[in-house]
């Protein structure tokens, strides 16, 4: 099974050239996979376990965003309130604040193409 959203070798990094710092669920990592969350959800579509396409509904959305606060619960994080307020709030409003916006950007890696030639 492979992990969607964090790390070099999940689906986002393969298939999207981006993907979430790889650690503890912290607050950081929380609004980077929000980010992400939000950007498959206005597109209508993610990826499943085996990085297939599949539709991204509002029930799945939701789910994704829950399982956040879990993941930061069971790692045994202190911020995991302030987590769990961030994703009720951008289920809620549909949109991340401006705040956690700037941290989901710090926590997201961009990988650059082999054949980009811009540098």
């Amino acid at each position: 099974m492979t992990n969607i959203y964090m790390g070099r070798n999940s689906c986002y990094a393969v298939n999207e050239g981006m993907y979430v710092t790889s650690g503890p669920m912290d607050l950081g990592r929380v609004a980077a996979h929000l980010f992400l969350h939000l950007r498959d959800f206005r597109r209508g579509w993610t990826y499943d376990h085996d990085c297939k396409r599949i539709d991204m509904d509002k029930e799945l959305f939701e789910a994704r965003c829950r399982y956040l606060v879990r993941i930061c619960r069971d790692q045994g994080l202190g911020d995991c309130d302030s987590a769990e307020d961030l994703v009720n709030d951008v289920v809620r409003t549909l949109k991340l604040p401006k705040w956690a916006e700037e941290m989901a950007v710090r926590n997201i890696i961009r990988i650059k193409s082999i054949t980009d030639f811009s540098t």
